[in-house]
């Protein structure tokens, strides 16, 4: 036979296979009516459990094999049982009790039975496996443990096919059910036959699940080729599929994948006419997903606590699963005397679904009772959360879920609690972009590392100071396992890892993520989709009546502003903007996939969303159009006043003493769960301010609006909500009336092939930021000897803790004083100087108006100077934050003046969009047109240090 015929790949696949611990069968021998390999079924029982094989043989003598696998292919058939419940859970066969079908590697070598018990597992592979009684059909090859079939294959060659024909082969040929016989084929029916199926060429693999026809899903199950989709061609020589069968199928990672990975994801729908019902999935680790978990726990193993891992894995990657793995196999990680790694994992999130999701995949892959506890839910009879963590932190509860918000002051209840001391922790952070500065894991920190074995009373401020600032630092009995897709420069200097490690970080040794997964690969996968290949700009032109104030007579900064908002909220640019949408949705968007595409608009702010929504239901009433419905959605309330104007000739009856919520706009709305809602068919736009931006995963999402700012991370995170995939759905659609295009395009290209860091951190940056916030005279030393007296003597125990309030408001009072007086005075000056230029415009005396002009831009500037001031405080304590976790400062006079600048910034006055006087304003005209100047696709950026200047995090 021809050298380049796929026989040859066949055996040389199987020769791998052998060579690696597998078995050789014969197609002869299996069991095509019961889709079992009987011989080993029996040979695993005998050898693993021969007790139990001795009381089976008793009860049914000559019988025995036929009661056994009989039991077992009725127990793989049930509908609360398959193959992944019948290889984890066993089966119970009356006389015999509980006999289990595979033995998951031990956590370490002290249970020596086990240990005998796991090397018996038989894994199997067969050619050309016959499957059908009554047909010819035959797969490439079939995959066995314990004579339970688990995968299956179909190779074809580069030389003769592409991995299109087998994907084309498991599509028409490989169903469930024979649509001649109408015969149901065990083998490949979903939960009851093989787990996963691969398609497999030379060059690449894919994977399916469930095998349905036409409609069969295959994902590219590739190792990737530089951040781009594909495999990398091996200097070895050897397949670049040969990962396959060194990795995957190596004996005990294929035991691994069936014991702590597969699983079936459960998640509760709303169909299209309200109904609720339940979709499975059998999720079959990703090539990424189960690297990048196996690369974690190998280094967890090798070096303990105390490590730094950043999974920069793209949007629709599955973090989801990738989090519930890695909690999993960290719990479950012991020395050899069965010590544990970690006493418990502590898992961040703002998502309510990875709750759910995450305990449905750990019951599924480990049984017992306890295992996870959710901090946010199912309180009992009114224990606080903040009691409910330590007890659970005390108690060493496997894994915990906590919320961002929830997370850094439960940690500060257990401050003291010494047993937290000598115990090792790992924190997975979902999304650490969002939460890696701060205090978010401060609490912790300061649980785990202040020593409460030293009595407060023995301790001067100084030396409290400093071990509350040496208690910021990362430490070493704690590990960071972060995920996000959207790194910031901070992100990666506090989790990544530079390549020499024994090395400080530097611009010649800078961090790095530990894993990636970049956006580009995701999309050349299929996996998600290209939301900027349908990106339109448009402008909105307005222009505005010849009474409208100067731009010098306004502060240009507060200006600019005030008179977005003032747009933003204009009742005539507000109903344009939503006609345009409508009727851009209803000719475009409403008809893709069978009528269920939906879109969602996004606002700069609450009081925008609500005058949107209002602006909705009138032009739907007025239009009487049918197959379009708004929700809106936003956390809180939001006053009438703050609705700015109603339309005059058609007004949106804004009642100004009103307080618009959620509940009172979505009266249609039966859930409070406003997800949920948007899954009926009838609500296919969703209005949308500062909520559902991220986190929010609505694969029928086809459009967005933008009449939002968005820049960097926030632009990313916000259109990667359009990019999941879904059945019918190719295109996405993105309007947006407010944004430069090249901005967007920037954002997503620093992170389409994985971010890089410009330069590591300059860690004196808080120095600097001080001298400058020192220079500006405010606050003087004997007011932060004040503040670190007032707040010292009650951390010390020496005063009460019911004056500390009393006190530090006392400390703060005259800087603050200091502050709003000036803000005062210059604000008078600059109303005094605008009348000035008022009147010497009346009068015709240019000579004056220009001196009025003058000292007016010279207040305004020493304005906009203090007002800088007030925002650099707030600055400072980000910056701290995140500095005092990179570096040991070992400045206790640095934490008293960041405790300071957190509550001093708090009092000061400022100047909001409603102080800035636009009295006189007029729309003289609005229009929505079409930016014609797209083209490119942006540039590569790096991610800048913070510093002096106004960078962003």
């Amino acid at each position: 036979m021809a050298a380049h015929h796929e026989i040859h790949l066949e055996t040389y696949v199987v020769k791998k296979l052998v060579e690696n611990g597998w078995v050789e069968g014969n197609a002869r021998d299996y069991d095509q009516v019961r889709a079992l390999y009987p011989a080993d079924v029996v040979a695993w029982i005998k050898a693993s459990q021969p007790e139990i094989w001795d009381k089976l043989n008793r009860l049914n003598s000559a019988n025995t094999e036929k009661v056994l696998l009989d039991r077992l292919e009725k127990a793989l058939a049930a509908k609360a049982g398959g193959t992944m419940k019948v290889l984890r859970e066993g089966l119970s066969v009356a006389g015999a009790g509980v006999i289990n079908m595979s033995q998951a590697a031990p956590e370490d070598d002290r249970n020596t039975k086990e240990v005998m018990k796991y090397k018996k597992n038989i894994l199997r592979v067969v050619r050309q496996l016959k499957y059908c009684p009554t047909r010819e059909w035959a797969l490439d090859l079939g995959f066995f443990i314990n004579g339970i079939p688990v995968a299956t294959v179909e190779l074809k060659t580069d030389f003769t096919q592409a991995i299109e024909d087998a994907i084309f082969q498991y599509k028409t040929d490989r169903l469930p059910i024979d649509p001649a016989t109408r015969r149901k084929e065990p083998l490949l029916t979903f939960k009851r036959g093989a787990v996963v199926h691969f398609a497999v060429s030379d060059s690449e693999i894919e994977m399916t699940t469930k095998l349905d026809g036409d409609n069969t899903f295959f994902l590219p199950f590739n190792r990737g080729n530089n951040g781009h989709a594909g495999n990398a061609a091996r200097d070895d020589g050897e397949y670049p599929v040969a990962y396959f069968w060194e990795e995957i199928c190596q004996r005990d990672a294929w035991l691994r994948i069936f014991h702590s990975f597969v699983y079936v994801e459960t998640k509760k729908k709303i169909d299209k006419y309200g109904m609720p019902y339940k979709a499975e999935t059998l999720i079959f680790p990703r090539y990424h997903q189960f690297e990048a978990v196996n690369s974690m726990i190998a280094d967890a193993k090798q070096h303990g606590a105390g490590q730094q891992y950043l999974c920069e894995h793209s949007a629709g990657s599955g973090k989801t699963s990738t989090i519930a793995w890695t909690a999993h196999d960290l719990i479950k990680l012991r020395y050899p005397d069965g010590k544990a790694y970690f006493n418990s994992v502590i898992i961040v999130t703002d998502r309510t679904v990875l709750d759910a999701q995450l305990q449905e995949a750990v019951q599924q892959i480990d049984h017992q009772f306890g295992l996870i506890e959710t901090i946010d839910a199912n309180l009992r009879g009114g224990e606080s959360k903040s009691s409910r963590l330590a007890t659970a932190l005390k108690q060493s509860v496997p894994i915990i879920v906590v919320t961002i918000q929830t997370f850094p002051f439960a940690m500060e209840a257990i401050l003291t609690e010494q047993s937290l001391k000598e115990r090792s922790f790992a924190v997975i952070i979902d999304e650490a972009h969002t939460s890696q500065t701060g205090t978010m894991a401060q609490g912790l920190r300061a649980a785990l590392s202040l020593d409460s074995t030293k009595k407060l009373e023995s301790l001067t401020l100084e030396e409290l100071l400093l071990e509350m600032q040496k208690s910021r630092v990362q430490p070493t009995n704690v590990s960071h396992f972060a995920f996000t897709a959207t790194p910031k420069h901070s992100t990666l200097t506090l989790f990544g890892r530079p390549d020499d490690e024994a090395q400080p970080q530097s611009d010649n040794n800078k961090p790095k993520s530990f894993h990636r997964y970049t956006q580009r690969q995701a999309i050349e996968e299929g996996f998600i989709l290209d939301v900027l290949r349908n990106y339109t700009p448009y402008e909105t032109a307005v222009r505005l009546g010849d009474q409208c104030v100067k731009d010098k007579r306004v502060d240009k900064k507060f200006a600019r502003r005030a008179l977005a908002r003032w747009q933003s909220l204009h009742p005539t640019i507000v109903a344009q903007k939503v006609e345009f949408i409508i009727k851009h949705f209803m000719q475009n968007i409403a008809g893709l996939m069978n009528g269920e595409a939906k879109a969602m608009v996004v606002t700069s702010g609450r009081p925008q969303a609500v005058k949107y929504k209002l602006a909705f239901d009138q032009y739907i009433a007025k239009h009487q159009l049918q197959g379009i419905k708004a929700l809106v959605a936003f956390s809180g309330k939001v006053s009438g006043k703050l609705l700015g104007d109603d339309n005059e000739h058609e007004p949106l009856g804004i009642d100004l003493e009103k307080e618009y919520t959620e509940y009172n706009l979505n009266p249609d709305a039966d859930s409070n769960d406003l997800r949920n809602e948007f899954e009926r068919s009838e609500f296919n736009v969703m209005i949308v301010a500062n909520k559902f931006q991220t986190g929010f995963n609505q694969p029928k999402l086809v459009a967005m609006y933008l009449d939002k700012k968005l820049s960097g991370v926030e632009a990313v995170q916000t259109l990667s909500r359009l990019n999941r995939t879904y059945p019918g759905k190719d295109e996405t659609y993105v309007i947006d009336f407010v944004n430069d295009p090249k901005t967007i395009l920037d954002a997503f290209k620093m992170y389409d092939d994985g971010a890089e860091l410009e330069s590591v951190q300059d860690n004196n940056v808080i120095y600097d930021m001080k001298e400058q916030l020192d220079d500006a005279g405010i606050y003087i030393h004997a007011d932060l000897e004040a503040f670190k007296k007032a707040r010292g003597r009650v951390m010390l125990g020496k005063d009460n803790p019911k004056s500390l309030h009393k006190k530090l408001y006392s400390a703060t009072q005259r800087p603050t004083d200091v502050f709003n007086s000036k803000l005062k005075t210059l604000t008078d000056a600059i109303d005094k100087w605008d009348l000035a230029i008022d009147k010497a415009y009346k009068e015709g005396n240019k000579k004056a108006q220009k001196q009025a002009e003058a000292q007016r831009s010279e207040y305004a500037t020493q304005r906009e100077g203090l007002m800088r001031f007030k925002t650099d405080l707030g600055r400072f304590v980000k910056i701290y934050n995140y500095i005092a976790q990179l570096v040991e400062v070992n400045n206790a006079d640095l934490e008293n003046f960041a405790a300071f600048t957190k509550l001093f910034s708090k009092r000061l006055k400022g100047v909001s969009p409603e102080q800035i006087d636009l009295v006189g304003l007029a729309l003289a005209g609005c229009q929505i047109n079409k930016q014609t100047d797209n083209e490119g696709e942006g540039n590569k950026d790096t991610l800048k240090p913070i510093g002096c200047s106004h960078n962003v995090m």
